[in-house]
C-alpha cells in the first residue's frame, strides 16, 4: 500500500470536493441567494416555520455553513431575533443532510459531462443568471470528481489491518469516531465534506456502519465552529444562536450514542447500499434531533440566555413609512417620505444626546448603541435618497411647483441629517477614548461642553421641526442660534486656551476638548443648512 499516494488522493479529493461545493453553494447563492435571505426575514415568526425556512434555504445553497453566517448577518442587522434564529437554525440541520443524500447516488461516470456542461455555459453566456446556472452545475462536477478521486483513493484500505482495527474501535468506542470527525470537520470547516469523505470509504466498503455513524455524529458537533467563528464580535444574540447550535447538537449526539448499535441495525434496514446507509444515518438523526428540540425552542432561548447574560441592544433598522406603491401618488409618496426623514432625523439627534451623555458621565454602554444607530441612519439615508430619485423620475407624474420644493427640500437635508449622525458618532469616539486613556475634564470643561451641547440642541431641534413644519419662523431662530454657538466655540476655547497655561486642565485632555468643541460647532452648521433649506424654498 503506497501511503503517500493515498493521503494524496483523499486530501486532493478532498479539496476538489470542497472546491466544488464552494462553487456549487455560491453560483446557487447568486441566483436564489436574495430570495431566500428574503425568506429568512419574513417567515420565521413561528418556530416551526423557522425550521421550515432553515431547511429549504439550506438545501437549495447546499451549506447550513452559509446558512449560519446569514443568520449572524440578519441579526447583527436587527432582522431576526434570537429565537427565531434558533428556528431557523434547527431547520438548517435537516437542509444540509440534502448533500449527504445527493452524494450517496453513484454519479461518478456523470462528472465529465457535467463539468464540460457547466464549464461552457459559466464562461460562454454573458446572461448573468445562466451563468450562475452554469457555476452551479460546474460546482456539482467539480463536487462529483473529488468524491471519485477520494473514493478510489481509500480502496487500498481495505486490505489494512491496522486502518481497520482503528475503523473497528470508532464503532466499539464510539467517543473516539466523534472526537475525530468533530476535529476533522472543525479545521476544514464543512461537515458536508466529512460526510462525503466517510461516504466514499461506504462505496468501497472500508468502513462499518457503526463506524461511519460515529463520524458523522462528530461532524454535526464539529461544524459549529463557524458560527462560534462567525460570532466573534457580532452582537449578543448571534453569540447565543452559535452557542445554541452547539448545545443543540451535543445533546443531540448526546442522545443517541447510548443506542448507537441500536440504531445501527435500524439504519441498515433502510437499504442494502452502505454509502446510502451512511446518508440514511445522517439524514435520520438529524431529523429527530430537530422534532424533539422543536417544541424545546423557549427551553433553549431561556437555558442560552442565562449561559450568555445580558441585555440585546436593539435598534430599529430599515423604513417605517415609505412605499414603492405610493409612487403612483407623488404628493403621498412624498408626505411619507417626509415623516421617514423627520424619524431619521431624530434618530440623529439622539444619537447626538447619547454621545455627550457617554462623555460626561463615562457610561460606556451608550457609544456602542451610537454606533449601531449610525448604522440604521446610514441605511435610512440610502433608502430615502433612492426613493425620493425614483418619484423624481416617475415618468407621467408631473410634480406641482409645492411638491417639487418639497422634494428638494428633504433632497437637500437628508445628507446633512446623515452628517450629524456622524459628527455624534466622533463624540462617542472620542468618551470611549477618555474612559481607555483615562482622561479627565475638569469641571470647567464639562460645564462648557454641556452649555455649548444644550445650544446646539435647541439649533438642531428647531431645524428639524421647522423641516417638518415647512416653519420659516422657526428655521429663522435657527440662524440666530448658529450665530451663538460660533461666539460660544470661540469663547471656550480661548477659556480652555487659560485652563491650560494655568495647569488646570492637562494637554491630552485639551485635545479631546477642542475636537468636541468643533464637532458641536459642526453639528450647528448641518442645523443652519436644514434651517436654509427651509428658508430658501427652492
Amino acid at each position: 500500500m503506497d501511503l503517500i499516494s493515498i493521503i494524496f488522493g483523499v486530501f486532493g479529493g478532498l479539496s476538489l470536493f470542497l472546491f466544488g461545493l464552494k462553487t456549487l453553494s455560491d453560483g446557487l447563492n447568486k441566483v436564489a441567494g436574495e430570495r431566500m435571505k428574503n425568506m429568512l426575514e419574513k417567515l420565521t415568526n413561528k418556530p416551526y416555520k423557522g425550521v421550515f425556512v432553515g431547511a429549504f434555504t439550506t438545501s437549495v445553497i447546499q451549506s447550513s455553513s452559509i446558512t449560519m453566517v446569514t443568520l449572524i448577518g440578519l441579526i447583527n442587522a436587527g432582522l431576526l431575533t434570537f429565537t427565531q434564529a434558533v428556528g431557523v437554525m434547527l431547520g438548517a440541520e435537516i437542509g444540509t443532510t440534502i448533500t449527504a443524500q445527493l452524494i450517496a447516488f453513484k454519479v461518478g461516470i456523470y462528472y465529465l459531462p457535467m463539468i464540460t456542461i457547466g464549464f461552457f455555459i459559466y464562461f460562454f453566456t454573458k446572461d448573468k443568471k445562466y451563468h450562475y446556472i452554469g457555476q452551479t452545475i460546474l460546482g456539482f462536477g467539480i463536487l462529483f470528481l473529488g468524491m471519485s478521486i477520494m473514493s478510489n483513493s481509500v480502496k487500498p484500505l481495505r486490505s489494512d489491518p491496522n486502518f481497520l482495527e482503528l475503523l473497528k474501535n470508532f464503532g466499539q468506542i464510539p467517543l473516539l469516531g466523534i472526537l475525530a470527525g468533530a476535529i476533522f470537520t472543525g479545521i476544514i470547516q464543512s461537515s458536508s465534506a466529512t460526510t462525503g469523505l466517510v461516504i466514499a470509504m461506504g462505496m468501497e466498503n472500508v468502513i462499518t456502519l457503526p463506524s461511519a455513524i460515529a463520524l458523522i455524529f462528530g461532524a454535526n458537533i464539529g461544524t459549529c465552529v463557524t458560527g462560534l467563528i462567525a460570532s466573534i464580535g457580532s452582537s449578543l444574540s448571534s453569540k447565543r444562536t452559535a452557542v445554541a447550535q452547539l448545545m443543540v447538537n451535543v445533546t443531540g449526539v448526546l442522545l443517541f450514542l447510548p443506542f448507537l448499535s441500536q440504531f445501527a441495525n435500524i439504519v441498515a434496514l433502510t437499504s442494502i447500499d452502505l454509502a446510502r446507509q451512511i446518508a440514511n444515518a445522517h439524514t435520520i438523526f438529524n431529523v429527530i434531533v430537530t422534532l424533539i428540540m422543536l417544541p424545546l425552542v423557549g427551553v433553549i432561548v431561556n437555558f442560552v440566555t442565562k449561559i450568555l447574560p445580558g441585555e440585546e441592544i436593539k435598534i430599529e433598522r430599515g423604513t417605517r413609512y415609505i412605499d414603492k406603491k405610493l409612487l403612483n401618488a407623488p404628493t403621498l409618496a412624498i408626505s411619507q417620505a417626509s415623516k421617514e426623514v423627520d424619524r431619521m432625523a431624530n434618530i440623529s439627534a439622539k444619537m447626538l444626546e447619547m454621545s455627550i451623555e457617554a462623555l460626561l458621565t463615562e457610561n460606556q454602554k451608550l457609544p456602542k448603541i451610537v454606533y449601531k444607530k449610525e448604522e440604521s441612519v446610514d441605511e435610512l439615508h440610502d433608502e430615502i435618497d433612492h426613493y425620493l430619485e425614483m418619484i423624481s423620475s416617475s415618468k407621467g407624474k408631473e410634480l406641482t411647483k409645492k411638491d417639487s420644493e418639497h422634494l428638494a427640500r428633504l433632497n437637500h437635508s437628508i445628507t446633512d441629517i446623515e452628517r450629524i449622525a456622524d459628527h455624534a458618532v466622533n463624540i462617542a469616539e472620542y468618551a470611549e477614548y477618555r474612559v481607555k486613556n483615562n482622561i479627565k475634564f475638569s469641571n470647567f470643561a464639562k460645564k462648557e461642553v454641556n452649555k455649548l451641547y444644550k445650544k446646539v440642541k435647541s439649533a438642531l431641534d428647531k431645524s428639524i421641526l421647522s423641516l417638518k413644519k415647512t416653519d420659516r419662523e422657526l428655521a429663522e431662530e435657527v440662524l440666530k442660534i448658529e450665530e451663538e454657538i460660533d461666539m460660544m466655540e470661540k469663547k471656550f476655547n480661548e477659556e480652555h486656551m487659560k485652563r491650560l497655561k494655568e495647569g488646570i486642565c492637562a494637554p491630552t485632555a485639551g485635545v479631546v476638548f477642542i475636537e468636541i468643541l468643533r464637532n458641536l460647532e459642526r453639528v450647528g452648521d448641518h442645523a443652519t443648512n436644514i434651517a436654509n433649506a427651509v428658508l430658501v424654498g427652492f
